[in-house]
């Protein structure tokens, strides 16, 4: 058999792709150590969160905010309320990497940004 695309993993991220993929026409194969849904992967649980700043790097912002789209557009199709927005709490100094990182994201891609201090 041929296949346009294979998948190894085919939790959230491999079944996304999958879907995405087929519904454009490509003959997708998905491949898992487990027949799915199963609980031995990072996609099982009942909470996730998808965070919209980055610490990691900014290249992800807009990964992240295609993803938020997706899920609300999952939510309208299926009438279920399948996200429950809430904050993210970044603790650390502003000096380090990753907090800039993520203050700098969030000023690039316009995101609600509040800066706590620990002095009164």
């Amino acid at each position: 058999m041929h296949y346009d695309v294979i998948v190894i993993g085919a939790g959230s991220m491999g079944m996304s792709a999958g879907y995405f993929l087929s519904k454009n026409g490509k003959k997708v194969l998905l491949l898992d150590s487990f027949v799915p849904p199963h609980n031995k992967g990072s996609h099982h649980g009942e909470t996730r969160i998808i965070r919209h700043a980055y610490g990691e790097g900014e290249e992800y912002v807009s990964l992240a905010l295609k993803s938020q789209k997706l899920w609300n557009d999952l939510e309208k199709l299926t009438d279920k309320q399948l996200f429950l927005p809430t904050g993210v709490l970044n603790a650390g100094s502003q000096k380090s990497t990753f907090i800039k990182q993520v203050i700098a994201s969030s000023n690039k891609f316009n995101l609600p940004l509040e800066i706590l201090d620990s002095n009164p």
